[in-house]
Parts: structure tokens; sequence; C-alpha cells
């Protein structure tokens, strides 16, 4: 039977219409729909052969066949083949529409019905610092405070006397004890040595390391910063708070020569290429790291597309504000320029510009609308303490109403509830001014939700980038420090996806390199898994009722990140005319039991056609 005599025999008897020979007469009722829908499915046919047929006419470079291909294109249709011409893809569908493409050089594969994705999108990462963070030696897995202190005395063992010992991004909730470490404690494991244990905003020092910094009861706080001291006798407590800068830690001096730093980026993405990462937005692109991505481009050697982020810092004032924002947009004579959004190519763009409104909730800096509480988490002593504002609330919305006018998408840092509060009164204020609405404003690491501003969110079309693994990391320590009511809209992804608003995934991999024990784990199966189960390390689960559906956790890594940063046109879906940059993986995530997501293994990853990894 004819596809279009067994469709419109199967509608007639749905609708109730007589069938007759093979052809049907739909009722008066359903006249009118009936005639429609014929029309429509017969141009939408027509359409799909015309645009394979006209555009395409040159025979594929590959054809790949009896495969499960997720599309992930607006209706999530799952295809069996697809052709490859260049750096794009050719065609869709089923195996025998790919016959018209197969010329006498296509290389073509049989799949035996595994499933191809298109290639993974990770929405923020710091790849640059993480391709460098083990240049000198491995970072150790530490996971306790007790471990700490182990490390610390063998590193005195090691180093030459009086060395200092660094111990990088180690946070609270992620230590057995949940909590930071104490003065005494680091003096125990290394009375003689400086020991600076680095949090982020939020970092400890021992006794050593203030008396070689000059660190005393008289210092001062430095802008923005301070140095805790104790209530009574005012002596510090070891612990800084932004006050990392008054240390005198000696500038490293075996630092990578630029070779080197090429080398260490290009195994970082090969890794990437490894578990099907095809795309990344780098966090914290500097003019350099910047240069470094081009140069690679150039070369031919970029195996992963860089949508690169920049960091403005606000001045003391607006004027100073938006000459620091000359500053991060100008490049020097005969260079390419470092804005505004949309500057540069499919392989190496610059995307939004992003300012920091809070700290990171890990440490208690996130900006809360209440009060953390006095505990020993973070080392909080003051009631009232809710987090910090790092971005001044006065002088943001004029210098972001300029960034705006100039082109640029903007973004920002926002942890806490009351940071988001703050950062979308100036998406507000610019839109009273000029119309954002299809600008993609962002908010970046948006963990903690309020109703009125998924509202906000809707009315200016602002979209947002989570990072599931603060959730499997951090989850559980979260929740005894702050409570079951606060965490109940902790990263609640299934909401963001129920109310429209475009959500997408990362994983902030900034230091180290195995993609499970980096100190933000990056790989993106296990991201994928948390969204779907909501489990911590621990094995609890924090607020099950928001886990997204298998779809859901598909586009959350893939459409999503692209849509957020204007990529959509290009890559994250597998469609005619899109950047050929897909997947083939061992399993079915869409149907294997949910335990196995993320042990997922790649086993082909392509770039714009070329095969930049493959399993043996």
């Amino acid at each position: 039977m004819q596809f279009s005599t067994f469709f419109w025999t199967r509608f007639a008897r749905l609708t109730g219409s007589s069938v007759t020979h093979g052809t049907s007469s739909p009722s008066p009722a359903v006249a009118p729909l009936f005639r429609a829908m014929k029309v429509g499915v017969c141009v939408g046919v027509l359409a799909t052969l015309n645009l394979v047929a006209a555009e395409n006419p040159l025979p594929a470079d590959l054809i790949i066949t009896n495969a499960r291909v997720i599309t992930v294109n607006s209706t999530f249709t799952i295809a069996t083949a697809l052709a490859v011409g260049g750096d794009k893809l050719l065609a869709v569908g089923r195996d025998r529409q790919m016959y018209p493409f197969k010329g006498p050089a296509t290389k073509v594969i049989d799949a035996d019905g595994k499933v191809i994705l298109p290639g993974l999108y990770d929405g923020q990462v710091h790849s640059y610092q993480a391709a460098l963070s083990e240049f000198d030696a491995p970072l150790p897995v530490l996971t306790s405070i007790a471990d700490a202190q182990d490390y610390i005395r063998e590193q005195v063992t090691n180093k030459p006397p009086g060395s200092w010992i660094v111990l990088e991004r180690l946070y609270p909730t992620r230590m057995k004890e949940g909590r930071l470490p104490t003065l005494k404690e680091l003096d125990a494991a290394a009375p003689d040595n400086p020991v600076y244990w680095n949090s982020g905003t939020i970092s400890v020092v021992n006794s050593k390391a203030m008396q070689l910094s000059k660190i005393t009861k008289e210092t001062f706080d430095p802008p923005g910063g301070q140095i805790v001291k104790d209530f009574k006798t005012q002596n510090p407590t070891g612990l800084l708070r932004n006050a990392g800068q008054l240390l005198k830690i000696p500038k490293c001096t075996n630092a990578p020569s630029h070779q080197e730093q090429r080398d260490l980026v290009k195994h970082l993405y090969q890794l990437y290429n490894e578990q099907g990462i095809t795309s990344i937005a780098e966090g914290n692109a500097e003019n350099g790291t910047i240069d470094l991505f081009r140069e690679l481009r150039d070369d031919g050697q970029l195996t992963v597309r860089v949508n690169c982020t920049r960091v403005l810092e606000l001045g003391k004032s607006v004027e100073e504000s938006i000459a620091r924002l000359d500053a991060v947009t100008n490049a020097a004579k005969g260079k390419l320029a470092y804005g505004p959004s949309g500057v540069g190519d499919e392989w190496v763009r610059i995307g939004p510009l992003k300012t920091i409104m809070d700290g990171d909730v890990t440490i208690g800096t996130a900006y809360l609308r209440t009060p953390y509480g006095i505990g020993s988490t973070y080392q909080i002593t003051e009631p009232a303490d809710r987090g910090n504002l790092y971005t001044d609330p006065e002088i943001l919305p004029d210098v972001y109403l300029e960034a705006a006018r100039r082109g640029w998408q903007l973004t920002a840092h926002c942890v806490g509830d009351a940071a988001m509060d703050s950062l979308l009164n100036v998406y507000q204020y610019i839109q009273f001014r000029t119309n954002i609405t299809a600008s993609r404003f962002l908010i970046t690491q948006p963990d903690f939700q309020t109703a009125q501003n998924w509202a906000k969110c809707e009315h200016l079309g602002v979209g947002a980038e989570l990072q599931p693994i603060w959730l499997y990391k951090d989850g559980f320590s979260l929740t005894k420090t702050l409570g079951a009511s606060r965490m109940k809209w902790f990263m609640p992804l299934k909401t963001w996806f129920e109310k429209g608003i475009v959500v997408g995934g990362g994983s902030d991999h900034i230091a180290k390199l195995d993609s499970h024990a980096s100190t933000n784990p990056w790989n993106p199966w296990l991201g994928i898994w948390i969204t779907l189960t909501r489990q911590t390390e621990q094995g609890t689960c924090v607020n099950p009722e928001e886990a997204l559906t298998r779809e859901q956790a598909v586009r959350f890594y893939t459409i999503n990140n692209a849509r957020l940063n204007f990529e959509d046109k290009i890559k994250g879906s597998l469609e005619p005319g899109k950047y050929a940059d897909f997947i083939m993986i061992d399993r079915d995530i869409l149907k294997c039991p949910v335990e196995d997501v993320k042990d997922t293994k790649v086993l082909l990853t392509m770039v714009g056609g070329k095969t930049v990894w493959e399993a043996h």
C-alpha cells in the first residue's frame, strides 16, 4: 500500500470517515481539517526531499547507516542514518535516503545499531587553567582534613625547609568533617612551613604563613576582604575572606613555555573528545588564552569549539568601569578584537560578558536572602551573615546598559537567590531602555531560585547555565548546613524546563585532568546521570521531584547550550546544514537502566566531519 493511501485510510478510521477502495471521504465535520492535513503533509514531504536534492548535490565523504540517531531536533526525531560532506551534515534520515549521496569515494559505516548523538557541549569550564593545573605534579585527591594533614606532612618531608605548601580548591562541604580546618590543625601538620589552604575567595593559612606575610592583629582588611579575628583576643584566626592577596607566596618559577601550554590544552581537549565533548564555553577567557585558542585553530589543531566568556571587573565609578570595558574589548594593532559577543568564527567565538555578583555556597559566600547561621562549616560567627555581594549595585546597571548597547550578551555569576535578585533588577533596568527579550541574557550558576525570579526570567527572555556536579559533590553537606526548606529550590532543573526557560549544563571544570577525580568532575555522563537521579556522592537524594527526563537531560548538554550561546543554527542537533559534530556511544541512554548512564563509553567522536577520537 502506498504511504498516502495508508495514511488517509488510517485517518478516516480515526475520524469516522468512509473508506472505499483505498480512498477515503471525510465526514463533513472533519473535511476542512482533512484537506489541510493532506496538503500540509504533502508539502512537508516535498520540502524535505527538495532540501536534500537541491542543497546537497555532491557525493558524501561519509555515510553511517543502521544506527539509532538521536537528532535532538525540535521533535526529538530518531533517525537511522546520516551523510557527511566536508564539515557539514548533508542528510539525516532513513538508510534508503542516503543512497543518492553515495559516490565512488564515499566511506560507508554500518553502525550495527549503535546510538549516535550530537557532540556534547559543556556550558562552563576553565579549560586553560585546568590544563595547566598539573604541570608540576598531579594534584592530590583529598577528602578529609586528616588526609590533608597527612599530605602536608609529606610535603614538609619532601620539600626544602621553609617551602610554601599550597592545597588547591579544597571546599569544606567536601570534607568528611564537613568544615574548614582550624589554625591549630594546620600548625600541627606544619609548624615551620607556611601553609595555604585555598578554597577560592576563602582561604585558611597557618601561623607561619601569617608571620611571613606580616598579617597581625594590627593589619587592616583589604578592600572588599576580611582578615577574620578572634572576638576576644583580636588575633587572626587564619581564615581570610577575599583577602588571599595579602599572602607573600613566591611566584612559580617553573611555568610552562608557550609550546607546553599549547600541548597541555590540546591534551585536555583530547580527553574531552574521549568523553564526547565537542564544544565548551570557557568561563573566563583572558586575552592571552584567546590568542592561544586562535593559534591552535589557525594550525588546525583545535578539536573542540570554544565559546569564550569575557569577565569584567568593575571599577570605583561608572566611567572607570566603562574604560575597563574598552580594555576587555579592544585588541592590540594587527590583532583580532576580543569583543563584543559574536566576534570570531565557529571554532573560537567571543561569548557573553560576565561579572561576579557573589561567591559560592561551597564556602559560604553565595549571597542568600536569609543568613547562613553560625556554625563550623564556613566558620561563620556573625548571625546576620548572608554571604557576599561583590558587584556594586549602583554602578553595574549603567555599565551593563552601555555594554548591551555595544552588542554584548550579558551574564553574571549568581549562586545565591539574593544575588539573582540584584542581577535581574539590572536586566530590568536595561529592559526599560532597550528591548533585551531577544538578547539571550544569561545567569551563570543560579543554584537557588525563587518564584518571582522565574517570572522575571520568562518576561526578559533570560536563560541559565547550571552545574549538576555541585548537587552531587555538595548536596549532602548543604542539606545539613542550610536545612531542607532552603534546599527545596536548590538546582530545580525540572521546573526550569517546565517554565519554558532555556537552561544548559556545565561542569565548572577548573583543576585536575581526570574526568571523575577533578576538583569539579567534568565527566558529562556523570553529569547526565545526576540530572536523572539527583543523587549525591554519599547516596542521598536531593529533591527527586526535580529530576529531568532522558530527553531533557540530552537537550541540557547539547542544543540548549548551543541556544544559550547563539550557536543553535550551526550545532547542538543533527540536522542537514549543521556542522558534523557527533558521537557514537556504546549504549542507548534513552532506554538503558538509569544506573548504566554514568558508565557510558564513547566509541567515536567527530568534529567538523573529522574523527578526533575513536575507541580501539
